[in-house]
């Protein structure tokens, strides 16, 4: 019988759904901080993902998000060693966006100098966003409940990482422009033709195509998944990304259902760290390689 008590730790960019959240007992997800126009808040504390597409549309300047410091990971590897756990997994955004990564390391290495042997913890850098690693961890907490290893679910986890693709796309460059991600010149131009960037966010987000109009943005991302998805694994899980533009989310789940012959997993909504800089009209999805 495998005795291990294992105990999840992420960011609050996996943007893995509250009703998940409230039922597994075995997992924490900590709030990433947001200032904007001047009010900190603190993300899935302070607004629904909802909400937070309101305050994008009302504040004035473009909101920041800021890491979580070491302390706070080191105080949650603390309480969880109270409550029997003898295994830690953390897992967070892409270090290369965020010191999330960075933090959970050092909350580690000082951990473990004041409690040596007091848990094992895994600290893994997920090289992506939103439920690209909220999906993996919701199963890899469903495993540990079940009886799973540590050494097997951090395989798994890391499998499926190493497997994940994730396209975006904004139906207005907008906020794009007033992120200063393009230039004003280049955003007005791109927005008067009904230019539409198709973005790849594994690892560093870029531009994977650039397509005219709205309706073409659904016809690429099918082509990228018909194309990129996992023909070994049958029913390879993929989900649709989505902040409010449900409509155009039900028509890209049919059209991919189409080619892969069963439903997504679901739709989930998109939070700050992808919204802040690409507005709330946006359409994504999620899924696996071979």
């Amino acid at each position: 019988m495998n005795q291990e008590k294992i105990y999840f730790i992420t960011d609050s960019a996996c943007d893995i759904p509250a009703k998940d959240e409230r039922e597994l007992s075995n997992l924490c997800i900590l709030p990433i901080p947001v200032t904007a126009d001047g009010k900190g808040y603190f993300e899935r504390e302070s607004f629904t993902p909802e909400e937070f597409y309101d305050l994008l549309d009302s504040c004035e300047g473009i909101p920041a998000t800021s890491h979580i410091p070491s302390i706070t990971f080191q105080e949650k590897y603390e309480e969880a060693v109270k409550n029997g756990y003898t295994h830690i997994v953390v897992l967070t955004i892409y270090s290369g966006a965020s010191s999330m990564y960075q933090s959970a390391l050092m909350a580690k290495q000082a951990f473990l100098e004041e409690f040596p042997n007091a848990a094992e913890i895994e600290v893994i850098d997920s090289n992506c966003y939103t439920m690209g690693y909220g999906y993996p961890l919701i199963q890899a907490c469903h495993k540990a409940l079940e009886g799973e290893s540590f050494e097997q679910i951090t395989a798994y986890i890391k499998d499926y990482l190493k497997r994940v693709r994730i396209y975006f796309s904004p139906f207005t460059l907008k906020y794009v422009k007033k992120s200063g991600r393009v230039s004003c010149t280049a955003a007005f131009v791109g927005e008067m033709i009904g230019l539409r960037p198709v973005i790849s966010a594994t690892g560093t987000t870029n531009i994977v195509e650039k397509v005219r109009g709205n309706a073409a943005i659904l016809s690429s991302m099918v082509k990228l998944f018909e194309s990129q998805r996992s023909k070994l694994q049958e029913k390879a899980p993929y989900m649709i990304l989505v902040a409010r533009d449900t409509e155009t989310s039900d028509e890209l789940s049919k059209m991919c259902q189409k080619i892969a012959g069963y439903p997504p997993v679901g739709v989930f909504k998109i939070g700050a760290a992808i919204t802040i800089n690409s507005g709330p009209q946006i359409i994504g999805m999620s899924f696996l390689a071979d």
